[in-house]
């Protein structure tokens, strides 16, 4: 429920403190309309806010309505503005040139006349410039931030540079124009819209050459009251309703009616006011609608006979919320997430014989819900001349401000001016102080008071919250308000607290005595500090002693949270262990563990932990390497997450896997616990399969360790996990062969013993057992390729040759371990044999496909030995051509000859080199030699000549620098 607050401007009164005061007004918000009901039977604390403090003085019945008055008090709303009058504008303006439109811009205001002047100021109200644009009233403006358009009566809309007063043009329409809305991009396209008793929505845009063309969006719907231009929607406002429209393509969104029983459209202006680029408010007489504009993706045609304008369906308008209002609309602005600011005209009363010509009431500021329509505030302005001023009359602004500026709001008539800003910090610190709103004035007050004053003002608020019994949040308060103050750290030579660390100490202590005294130990136990200040050790072991006896859980909770170092732990262990005595709790057996450990005493940690078994105990024998001192409970370690049962009936896999991380850890101290004594330990307390499963994982992680436990581990594979036992043996060189044989044997392990007979030679006697005991072809055939003895296929095939199924096992599987054409030739005339064909089918297709992937494997090689043999004839053909240095010192007709370190001879010159010559060098190099060699045979003789010579012939000029070198 708001208040009516009366408000006096600061150099004179424009509200006056009327006896009549209205009545507090309820709003209902019903499917989107608005019912407004008068409460006359308001209670008398509802009329206490209304009504003057003169009122108070009028009581009678002092001590009851004094409370009456105090609850008041709690209930009252803050007021949320104050008010300055405007005074700076040019004298003209608000007398002899009323105003008649408004325009609120962040870098500039425009204040224009019923005589078509505009005045241009800076947001502090400076002059920019002043200019007549027209003869008769200014009804609209507009802006895109450089220029100003002005509608009017006269029929023309102007547009004029802020700035410069060269930059001007008009258009005239003829008729006169009501509003007038820029693109928002007008420095680009340099179109807008307008409206008025024409009738049309008008889009105006250069054309070719700058020439301005003018389009009607639509037409014959009554005159344009109002328009606007935001984002890429343009809305327009007339007797049909609100109509939105899609600018990019000129096409209409949608049409929302007004009310049937709304006023004619023309006696009241609409006001417009973008919430967000998707919502906006729309004023109207007695309604305010909230619409949101929604993209939903796609462009159909309209459907609409009576329209001629396609229908965008990329966007479709919904109606929020309509509010309906007890006064006429003169102005709507958001004013934050949770309410609206309207400025309502409130009409003259009806006439009567004494009063024919009733005045009109005070504008109202108010601020509402924008969702529920509650009226949060409501403020009456006495401005000049509200007497005989209509609901046209009045305009309403803000100006956002910046980073330093607070935003303003102004409220216009066309005779006055007032500019409304919240009330600032100081404003609303001394009212919460006076109402005894402790808890808002200590949050507003980090900046505005020393911290000794923020501190007091907190502590008050503690004390209020305790007279009201409300402990709980007295303790939560508590800790905001001390811990509030910084305390600075203090330095590695500071041995004594400093006068900050010790007042708050000291205040701390003084309060958790009030609560422990009250009785209220829970409520403040949570918030005491445990540093900056430290307090005195008591006081958390009272805490402590305090949930050990009445909340365990809690006591758990705060062991955790606190530092060991602020209380005696060794005397909250002894009344710890006082209360097992009593009931052996498995949680507080913990929390004496973790006490145990935080004060230096590992051992006696485990011991309540190996009680009830819980596995910390592990990571704590890691951690702290105590392994070796807890040989003698090794047995309850490797079992610390087995119950008895499990241990006596629960599968191997099971206990593996839930002994894991124990047997881990006395595997890892292998070196610091030696496995000889941890086998002896176990096999002393009974449990075989503890001892199996260490020496299992002791043999994964150090098989060299493992290895003296050989013949024990084939007896406990044998017992907990025979599948195992043969991949061990196979892999395992150090158990004795007779042993597990015996053990094989008295338990009937054949394909273990078959392995084990097989590895001492006892090939035959191995096969027999699996094929007598076994009975299984597949691994007696396995069997005999894996030890690649020909006697033992001999006795295979003897012993299979009147066993269908044998023969035709050997068939498939034998492969090439055995000649298939003898196996065939051996079988028995008129022998039936199961599937003997399709057997003897898939021979031969192996043999087929042997035979056919070796003659392709044959007439690849020979291919690429073909190809290789004709690329190394083309290269010994080839001629090899080389640059020769000093080639004058040659005949043409000498054979040259070039080694691989690039010297050059000639073939007469270099064989002349050698001790002696033959009969052959006389041949090649004497008178027998022929003039010219020209067949291909007695080249390819000569070179065979030379190669022969040169075969151990090295260059004579690198066996000369050699021996030069060695000299």
């Amino acid at each position: 429920m708001a208040n009516r607050n009366e408000l006096v401007a600061r150099d004179e009164s424009y509200g006056s403190s009327s006896e009549e005061e209205e009545d507090d007004r309820t709003v209902e918000v019903e499917a989107g309309y608005t019912e407004v009901d008068d409460d006359e039977s308001s209670s008398s604390g509802e009329q206490a806010n209304e009504v003057d403090e003169e009122v108070d003085e009028e009581d009678d019945d002092g001590e009851e309505e004094e409370d009456e008055d105090d609850d008041d008090d709690d209930d009252e709303d803050e007021p949320r503005l104050k008010y300055t009058r405007i005074v700076d504008l040019p004298p003209t303006l608000f007398s002899s040139d009323p105003l008649s439109a408004f325009l609120a811009h962040e870098q500039f205001l425009v204040f224009a006349t019923h005589g078509g002047t505009l005045h241009i100021t800076t947001p502090d109200l400076k002059p920019i410039r002043t200019y007549r644009a027209h003869s008769a009233s200014i009804l609209s403006l507009s802006t895109d931030g450089t220029v100003i358009a002005s509608a009017s009566l006269d029929g023309r809309v102007v547009i004029a540079s802020v700035t410069d007063a060269k930059d001007i043009s008009a258009s005239d329409f003829l008729r006169p124009v009501h509003a007038v809305s820029l693109d928002p991009g007008f420095q680009a396209t340099r179109t807008f819209v307008s409206g008025g008793t024409a009738c049309s929505l008008i889009m105006s845009e250069k054309g070719w050459l700058g020439r301005q063309s003018d389009t009607s969006l639509f037409h014959g719907e009554g005159p344009i009251d109002a328009t606007d231009w935001t984002g890429d929607i343009i809305l327009a406002m007339n007797d049909s309703g609100i109509h939105l429209y899609h600018a990019p393509t000129r096409s209409r969104i949608s049409r929302i009616a007004l009310p049937k029983d709304a006023p004619r459209a023309d006696l009241y202006r609409p006001r417009i006011s973008w919430i967000s680029p998707s919502r906006f408010l729309v004023g109207w007489a007695y309604s305010i609608w909230i619409i949101k504009v929604i993209k939903t993706g796609e462009t159909k045609d309209s459907k609409d006979n009576n329209s001629l304008l396609p229908i965008v369906s990329e966007r479709k308008s919904e109606v929020e919320t309509i509010l309906s209002i007890d006064g006429l609309v003169s102005g709507v602005l958001r004013y934050d997430d949770e309410s609206l600011l309207i400025l309502t005209y409130n009409p003259p009363p009806s006439p009567t014989e004494d009063t024919p010509r009733p005045l009109a009431l005070t504008p109202e500021i108010r601020l509402v819900s924008p969702t529920s329509g509650e009226e949060f505030s409501a403020d009456q302005l006495s401005l000049r001349g509200y007497e005989r001023l209509g609901a046209n009359d009045y305009h309403l602004g803000v100006w956002n401000g910046t980073k330093s500026l607070d935003r303003k709001f102004y409220v216009l008539s066309a005779r006055d001016g007032v500019i409304a800003t919240e009330r600032d910090e100081n404003d609303k610190f001394d009212w919460l102080i006076e109402k005894k709103k402790y808890e808002e004035a200590w949050e507003m007050s980090q900046t505005l008071v020393d911290d000794a004053r923020r501190r007091d003002i907190g502590i008050r608020w503690v004390e209020s919250l305790i007279d009201a019994e409300n402990w709980r949040e007295a303790g939560a308060v508590l800790k905001r308000v001390l811990g509030a103050t910084p305390v600075p750290p203090a330095s590695d030579t500071d041995e004594e607290e400093s006068d900050l660390e010790k007042s708050l100490r000291e205040e701390w202590e003084r309060w958790a005595w009030v609560f422990v005294t009250g009785g209220r130990v829970a409520d403040i136990a949570s918030y005491l500090p445990v540093s900056s200040p430290e307090l005195s050790s008591v006081i958390y072991e009272m805490v402590l002693g305090y949930y050990l006896t009445n909340d365990k859980e809690q006591l758990y909770k705060f062991l955790d949270k606190w530092p060991i170092e602020i209380f005696d732990a060794k005397s909250i262990i002894v009344l710890m262990e006082n209360k097992l005595k009593e009931e052996d709790d498995r949680k507080l057996r913990q929390n004496i563990a973790k006490l145990y450990v935080s004060i230096g005493n590992p051992n006696a940690a485990i011991l309540h932990l190996l009680h009830i078994q819980d596995p910390a105990a592990i990571e704590l024998i890691r951690d702290q390497h105590l392994l070796l001192s807890m040989l003698p409970s090794i047995p309850e370690i490797l079992t610390i997450n087995l119950t008895f049962e499990e241990l006596e009936s629960a599968p191997v896999s099971i206990i593996r896997e839930k002994s894991a991380e124990a047997v881990d850890l006395v595997v890892e101290g292998r070196l610091e616990l030696l496995p000889e004594k941890v086998v002896e330990q176990v096999m002393k307390s009974g449990m075989e399969v503890m001892a199996f499963l260490y020496l299992e994982r002791l043999k994964e992680i150090d098989g060299f360790a493992a290895q003296g436990f050989a013949d024990l581990q084939v007896n406990l594979y044998a017992e907990y996990d025979r599948s195992k036992l043969l991949d061990f043996l196979k892999k395992s060189n150090s158990y004795n062969l007779e042993k597990a044989s015996e053990i094989c044997e008295r338990r009937e392990y054949i394909p273990e013993l078959v392995y084990i007979l097989g590895k001492t030679g006892e090939n035959k006697k191995a096969l027999m057992l699996t094929i007598n005991k076994l009975q299984d072809v597949d691994q007696a055939i396995t069997f005999a390729k894996s030890q690649d003895d020909k006697d033992l296929w001999t006795d295979l095939l003897d012993y299979s040759m009147d066993k269908p199924k044998f023969i035709r096992a050997l068939l498939e599987q034998a492969g090439t371990a055995i000649d298939p054409i003898t196996l065939v030739r051996r079988i028995s005339e008129g022998m039936q044999i199961e599937g003997l064909k399709p057997a003897l089918q898939r021979i031969l297709h192996e043999y087929e496909l042997t035979l056919s992937i070796a003659h392709g494997a044959a007439m690849i090689l020979n291919g690429e030995v073909e190809g290789y043999s004709e690329k190394l004839r083309r290269g010994r053909a080839r001629g090899v051509k080389f640059e020769i240095e000093g080639l004058e010192q040659f005949k043409l007709s000498d054979t040259l000859i070039q080694f691989s370190c690039g010297h050059v001879f000639s073939e007469r010159g270099l064989l002349s080199k050698s001790s002696s010559a033959s009969d052959d060098e006389d041949v090649w190099l004497g008178g027998g030699m022929p003039t010219a060699i020209k067949s291909v045979a007695q080249k390819v003789t000569h070179l065979a000549f030379i190669r022969e010579k040169l075969r151990s012939k090295e260059c004579p000029t690198c066996v000369e620098e050699r021996a030069k070198s060695r000299l």
